[in-house]
């Protein structure tokens, strides 16, 4: 199987349709961060949707899959179904996770998710990886460090082809 890395085209799988500037800069004065730029360019292609490049290799952690990305929804973000950003915010809070993320997607809810970290700054933020972390005193996730930038998580992405079984060959053959 071999593996293809995202190189800047094909990034979504499905799409929604895209963000405006508009609604860009309001969740940005929300939050009172700056989205990356190659997050924001992407949004204006799909506002959120699945992944073509899902799979990332993290050092601590193994191969990991980031099924979809968030986009933003601001009209329906205090309503149960919103599947935006803002839809984790009662989230974070509840598991402890840091309050200055922006959850981009989760692996496995609410297991483990891929995030943009805003801790120690208010732009250009490095993806992370939360993960549950059972045996550890009393801290219910642990953190990965991906990529410390956005433009620098998106060649890390890839997509793994396989086979298919009219590509395989037979080491043996039956004997008439």
């Amino acid at each position: 199987m071999s593996k293809n890395y995202y190189y800047g085209e094909g990034f979504w799988d499905e799409k929604d349709p895209p963000v405006s500037d508009e609604i860009v800069k309001n969740a940005e004065c929300k939050l009172g961060i700056k989205f990356p730029k190659e997050y924001i360019e992407l949004l204006k292609k799909s506002n959120g949707g699945t992944l073509h490049f899902k799979k990332v290799y993290i050092n601590r952690y193994g191969k990991c899959e980031i099924p979809y990305l968030l986009g933003i929804d601001l009209e329906n973000a205090n309503e149960d179904d919103n599947e935006g950003i803002f839809s984790f915010s009662e989230d974070i809070k509840e598991f402890s996770l840091p309050e200055k993320i922006v959850i981009l997607a989760w692996e496995t809810y609410p297991h483990s998710c891929f995030a943009l970290d805003y801790t120690n700054c208010t732009e250009n933020p490095a993806v992370v990886y939360f993960y549950e972390n059972y045996p550890e005193d009393n801290v219910p996730y642990s953190k990965a460090i991906v990529a410390p930038t956005f433009k620098e998580f998106l060649p890390l992405l890839y997509h793994q082809s396989t086979l298919k079984p009219s590509q395989l060959k037979t080491s043996w053959k039956r004997k008439s």
